[in-house]
């Protein structure tokens, strides 16, 4: 039971979190690293919710985890850089986003496993390209807390 209070908790800071961020991003066009790191910390947020899911056996913890992830995925904000490698990771996370949370509606753990392991070989694959191929952030020029895609 305080588990499930904690996890509720975490769960509305985190909600709490992105809606600040993406009231922020709508007064301020001046740092959009900021919202790129916010988008970042939220997905990994998602992630770990996913984790905790997978090995707990909660299926409707990785339900909200993945749903969460698929509404990060169609924010604008995350759509700025127009590349096509780019948008093909973008688009293949949130399909795998959508297949997490019905292989959780479905109460499939293999399944949701597998689409959650494809997610982050996908993320892994997007961050590999963006940091060797676009070198998207440059954070000499860019005061950021957290550099989502790193440069070195």
């Amino acid at each position: 039971m305080t588990q499930r209070w904690i996890m509720v908790a975490a769960g509305v800071l985190l909600i709490a979190g992105v809606v600040s961020a993406s009231g922020e991003t709508s007064k301020t066009e001046s740092d959009p690293g900021d919202q790129q790191a916010a988008l970042m910390l939220a997905k990994l947020a998602c992630s770990q919710k996913i984790t905790n899911g997978l090995v707990t056996k909660d299926f409707e913890q990785i339900h909200r985890g993945a749903t969460e992830l698929g509404s990060i995925c169609i924010a604008t904000a995350w759509a700025s850089h127009k590349d096509p490698v780019y948008a093909h990771h973008r688009t293949e996370l949130r399909k795998q986003a959508q297949k997490l949370a019905k292989m959780a509606e479905e109460k499939n753990l293999d399944g949701a496993t597998y689409s959650y392991m494809h997610s982050l070989n996908t993320c892994i694959n997007c961050h590999e390209y963006c940091r060797d191929v676009l070198s998207i952030v440059d954070d000499s020029k860019v005061n950021l807390k957290v550099v989502p895609i790193p440069n070195n």
